[in-house]
């Protein structure tokens, strides 16, 4: 499932080569908040690491697999309420078989997510 335009939808991109930032919005009616969790929604450490799954894929212009998770910290709690936009910041490194992604979900205030590991082609 792609979670474009169902979980999240892009707002803004800037891009310089292989880096981009991405600035998305959380879409609140999306049926993953009505499960996680019913009145007070959160967003799902999955479906962030979905998102930056499909950012990469479209930075790179390629249809990637995480093959490797190397770091993954959630360091804060984002929500459709509370942090309705947020930025995605990646950059992707050409390896032998793809890409080592690192990127960062972030707003003014605080960073929701760290991560790095490397996506097949």
């Amino acid at each position: 499932m792609l979670l474009e335009n169902t979980y999240y939808r892009i707002i803004h991109v800037k891009t310089d080569g292989l880096s981009a930032v991405y600035r998305i919005a959380f879409l609140p009616g999306c049926e993953v908040y009505a499960g996680h969790f019913p009145g007070n929604p959160v967003c799902p450490g999955v479906c962030n690491i979905g998102t930056i799954k499909e950012c990469a894929m479209k930075l790179t212009g390629q249809k990637l697999f995480i093959s490797t998770i190397k770091q993954c910290r959630l360091t804060a709690i984002a929500t459709p309420d509370g942090s309705p936009e947020v930025d995605i910041a990646i950059t992707a490194i050409p390896t032998g078989k793809g890409f080592l992604i690192t990127a960062n979900i972030t707003d003014a205030e605080k960073i929701y997510m760290q991560y790095k590991g490397e996506m097949t082609i």
